[in-house]
C-alpha cells in the first residue's frame, strides 16, 4: 500500500471526512493518523466526545491493516476502548498496530496521544474476513 492508497481509502469513509482525520505516517502493520479538535464533537464542558476516539482507532487500525493484507475486505469485528484521561479542546494522534493475522481474522490495538504523548484511550480491535461474496456486493476484492 502506497500513501495515495491509504488516503484514498481514508477519504473514502464519510466518517473520517467529517472528523477531518489525516493520515500521518504508516509502516508495515502500523498507522497513525492525526484527529483535529472539532467544536461540534464537544461534550459539556469541552471534553471530545468518545466517538470521536472510537472512530479513530477503528479507522486507523483499518489502514494498518490494510499495509499488512492489502485486501480492504476485511471489517470490524469488535472494539473496545477503555477511556483513560479526557481530552479538551485539543487535536491528537491515534496509532494503530497490527498484533496478528490469522487466516479469519486479524487483531491490533490503537492508541489515542495528546502531542506530548499523553494517553487518552487504549483500544483493542478485531478485524474479519469477509465472506468472498460479501466482499464482491461491497465492491471489494476478496
Amino acid at each position: 500500500m502506497t500513501r495515495h492508497d491509504l488516503e484514498r481509502m481514508l477519504s473514502g469513509i464519510r466518517v473520517s471526512r467529517d472528523y477531518g482525520f489525516r493520515l500521518r505516517e504508516f509502516g508495515a502493520g502500523e498507522c497513525t493518523i492525526d484527529v483535529p479538535y472539532r467544536e461540534e464533537f464537544d461534550r459539556p464542558g469541552g471534553v471530545v466526545s468518545g466517538p470521536v476516539f472510537m472512530a479513530a482507532a477503528d479507522a486507523a487500525t483499518w489502514l494498518a491493516v490494510a499495509t499488512r493484507v492489502g485486501d480492504p475486505g476485511w471489517v470490524t469485528v469488535d472494539l473496545k476502548t477503555a477511556f483513560l484521561r479526557a481530552a479538551r479542546r485539543e487535536d491528537f494522534a491515534c496509532r494503530a498496530r497490527v498484533l496478528k493475522v490469522g487466516r479469519q481474522s486479524i487483531y491490533g490495538v490503537a492508541e489515542c496521544v495528546r502531542a506530548d504523548g499523553t494517553l487518552f484511550t487504549h483500544h483493542t480491535v478485531t478485524y474479519a474476513r469477509l465472506p468472498s461474496g460479501a466482499a464482491a456486493e461491497r465492491g471489494v476484492s476478496p
